[in-house]
């Protein structure tokens, strides 16, 4: 088994309240002697401000075994998330960040993360991501960066960022990919009994709840009206007429309502709902397509690949739920629209 000369010290940046599943996920990648599987091994180094015990969240704490000098020499620095994603990084673990970057260490924050690297200004003009619930936050802490939605990790110029909170082990992967081969990555994968790569995006698992209901009951009753008859092909122009407006004045008010167009809005209801089908039933990808409104399954995979980042085997294969669901038999009897 060949390694190439990186990614053979870790060194792990350690500030008060570091999420205690960053860390293990970094133990499990970084720290298990797994040299019988050909992988490693590799040196981690804890580093700490004044190599202080540090508090983790959501509990525990950590020995440092370095300080912040700890982090010179590494050829991989690893940002764990915080429980208070903006709090602050003391000045010497923003230099020490800001160091190893410019010796020529590959830096990388995991999920919220990010953070500490928007604080180091090493996000300043490249690409970046975080955990979806976030990245309105980050665009604040880093206006400089260029942010990435819809990722699971991004790679610029030797800085790293993730998706939360898996997204961090997606991102360990990738690095073991990089640097020591398709092979072990998988072997490791193998290991940790996931996918050596996830498909798609982070906006597959983002919550996306129906609009609150708005304050007008005509609105409110039409959405209500609509969402049970998304299998029946209904358009905007039917919304209009059941809310009993003039065309201009049903979409103004249900977009000040909603923050949406109509159309949008019935759109995200029908795709939604597709989501719901593949995620409780054994329907054929078609039939979901019908029973959303959507007509066709080539409408339901562009549709939902343009949502979510992947298309409706693939959400099936991630989101099934095998408790709760039925058959295409049982689905038909009990699931007739009126």
């Amino acid at each position: 088994m060949r390694y190439f000369s990186a990614m053979r010290t870790i060194g792990v940046l350690l500030l008060p309240g570091s999420r205690t599943f960053d860390l293990a996920v970094v133990s499990e990648v970084w720290a298990q002697d797994r040299t019988d599987s050909g992988i490693g091994p590799f040196t981690m180094r804890l580093c700490a401000p004044g190599r202080a015990r540090s508090s983790l969240s959501p509990f525990g704490e950590v020995a440092a075994t370095h300080g912040l000098a700890g982090l010179e020499g590494c050829d991989l620095v690893l940002a764990p998330g915080r429980a208070d994603p903006p709090a602050e990084v003391p000045a010497a673990a923003r230099a020490a960040l800001r160091r190893a970057h410019r010796a020529g260490s590959t830096v990388a924050g995991l999920c919220t993360g990010a953070f500490t690297l928007a604080a180091a200004g090493l996000l300043d003009g490249r690409a970046a991501t975080t955990h979806w619930r976030h990245l309105d936050e980050l665009a604040v802490a880093a206006p400089a960066a260029r942010l990435q939605r819809d990722v699971l990790h991004t790679e610029d110029d030797g800085v790293l960022t993730s998706a939360g909170v898996v997204g961090g082990l997606d991102l360990c992967l990738h690095l073991v990919r990089r640097d020591h081969g398709a092979e072990v990555a998988a072997r490791l994968a193998r290991r940790l009994v996931m996918p050596p790569a996830r498909e798609g995006g982070q906006q597959q698992y983002v919550e996306s709840p129906l609009p609150a209901v708005p304050s007008r009951p005509g609105l409110a009753s039409t959405m209500d009206w609509a969402v049970r008859r998304l299998h029946s092909g209904i358009g905007v122009p039917d919304l209009v007429e059941h809310a009993g407006m003039s065309t201009r004045t049903f979409h103004r008010e249900f977009s000040a309502a909603t923050g949406v167009t109509p159309g949008r809005w019935l759109l995200v209801q029908r795709v939604r709902h597709a989501q719901r089908l593949l995620e409780t039933s054994d329907l054929p990808v078609s039939r979901v397509a019908e029973r959303a409104g959507l007509g066709t399954a080539a409408n339901l995979r562009r549709r939902l690949r343009a949502e979510t980042g992947v298309g409706p085997d693939s959400y099936r294969r991630t989101f099934r739920s095998r408790d709760c669901g039925v058959t295409v038999g049982e689905w038909a009897s009990t699931n007739t629209s009126s």
